[in-house]
């Protein structure tokens, strides 16, 4: 029997195993996330029979956690988890400032090991884990396990040689070369709104891309995309799977270039011995795991329920509460980036009550006549849940469970929630020093961006 054991589970989700040690990797196997935003392609696994196979294996349990979103880290796994799991289980994730995930799983009872960026964590004397955190609250990890490296970079976005160079040099002396990579293949976020099939067309070519720079970068026995097994499953938004890789096309596309002739797609349940397997005798099930996810993508999308809509009153109220926490969480800095200009009000049509309002950190919120033209448009229980959450707009964002106005209207819908994005990351009244450093260092780069795109127009 072999004892180093990588078994894919659905969508971002697997876990390596030897004689004494199971490590599992983002276990959302079930239910919609997102808002009501996305489903699993596959609805065959479940969180009750995840956890009676890490039981039945009556090893050390380690779970990560890459990041907070809930394809990655779903809350409904860990209070089952918390239920029906009797042995011990260590949970990991990556150092932050606003400690909630961690919080949130001590409260339940786990212990956990806050990972330092780049120091390696011992699971047993085999494996070990090494996280290395990355823009934005997300981070990729090495696990090193009898001897082989996998190198798990999810959704990580390595869009450049550079990019990927950095990433490469951060585990250079902890592995000589990586045995397997994992890798995002699809795009998982708004692109464009039902009639800009270009921007979705472009999108996926870029995924296809990024897979070819990180192998060209890492060099990996075998490649595995991953990490993008789901569906736009709601009316506002199912329109975005029209262009979305497959992993048929993707397959095809690595059969044609030489550099990337060692991808291989894993479907729930199959496994990949370390240190025994290669691409070639990998070529069969791969084959066969293409076949099960283009059945799967042949069967139309069965679309998640609508929320009923929320009143008026609601809308303000949330948009009202949503402004006077963000100004006092950053003293006022909010205001202040209006009034420089930094920061525009946002106006926001929402159609299944009649009512436009504008949104302003500076005046409040106000309602305008219909015909405003709005920045951008949705329904009212997104509206409602774009406000009263931590992670509205990166969740709403996400979901693609809106639509956009004119050009720039993404850039000001962004702009406008970048209190909230700093909230959500611990910024704030709590870490004031940290808060500044981090405001400091965006206005440096934003001065350099534009000294540099000033230096190009001037040497043309």
């Amino acid at each position: 029997m072999n004892h180093n054991l990588l078994t894919f589970v659905n969508h971002a989700c697997f876990h390596i195993a030897n004689e004494h040690t199971v490590l599992l990797a983002d276990p959302w196997v079930e239910g919609p996330v997102f808002n009501n935003g996305w489903s699993l392609l596959d609805d065959s696994t479940s969180n009750a029979a995840l956890i009676a196979e890490l039981a039945a294996g009556r090893r050390n349990t380690f779970i990560w956690f890459s990041h907070e979103h809930p394809d990655h880290f779903p809350v409904p796994f860990v209070k089952r988890l918390k239920r029906d799991f009797a042995g011990k289980v260590t949970m990991l994730f990556q150092e932050t400032k606003d400690k909630r995930v961690v919080n949130f799983l001590r409260g339940n009872g786990f212990d956990v090991i806050e990972c330092q960026p780049g120091i390696p964590v011992a699971l047993d004397g085999e494996m070990r884990i090494t996280v290395f955190a990355h823009a934005d609250g997300d981070a990729y990890c090495l696990i090193s396990s009898g001897g082989r490296h996998v190198l798990n970079i999810n959704d990580c976005a390595l869009t450049s040689a550079a990019q990927c160079a950095q990433v490469k040099a951060s585990i250079a002396l902890l592995c000589e070369r990586v045995d397997v990579l994992m890798t995002q293949f699809g795009y998982a976020n708004w692109v464009g709104n039902p009639f800009q099939a270009e921007l979705r067309c472009a999108a996926a070519a870029e995924k296809l891309h990024r897979i070819k720079l990180q192998i060209a970068a890492f060099a990996p026995r075998i490649t595995v995309p991953f990490a993008s097994f789901v569906s736009f499953s709601h009316i506002d938004n199912c329109y975005m799977n029209d262009h979305q890789n497959t992993p048929q096309r993707v397959a095809q596309w690595a059969r044609l270039s030489r550099a990337t002739d060692a991808v291989r797609f894993m479907q729930p349940g199959d496994t990949i011995a370390l240190g025994v397997d290669t691409a070639e005798s990998l070529a069969w099930a791969s084959d066969a795991a293409v076949e099960h996810w283009e059945r799967l993508l042949g069967v139309p999308c069965e679309l998640l329920p609508s929320e009923a809509p929320a009143t008026p009153a609601q809308v303000r109220a949330a948009a009202d509460n949503y402004r006077k926490g963000a100004n006092a969480n950053l003293l006022g800095l909010p205001c202040l980036l209006e009034l420089a200009g930094l920061i525009q009000p946002l106006v926001i049509r929402i159609p299944d009550i009649a009512l436009t309002i504008r949104i302003s950190y500076l005046r409040g919120c106000t309602q305008l006549h219909d015909d405003e033209l709005a920045d951008i448009c949705m329904t009212s229980p997104s509206a409602v849940f774009l406000f009263a959450n931590e992670y509205g707009f990166n969740t709403t964002h996400v979901n693609a469970r809106f639509r956009l106005g004119e050009s720039g209207a993404l850039q000001r819908f962004s702009r406008f929630f970048m209190p909230q994005n700093l909230g959500r990351q611990g910024y704030g009244v709590q870490h004031p020093l940290a808060t500044v450093r981090y405001l400091l260092g965006s206005l440096m780069a934003r001065l350099g961006r534009r000294l540099a795109a000033m230096q190009r127009r001037l040497a043309k």
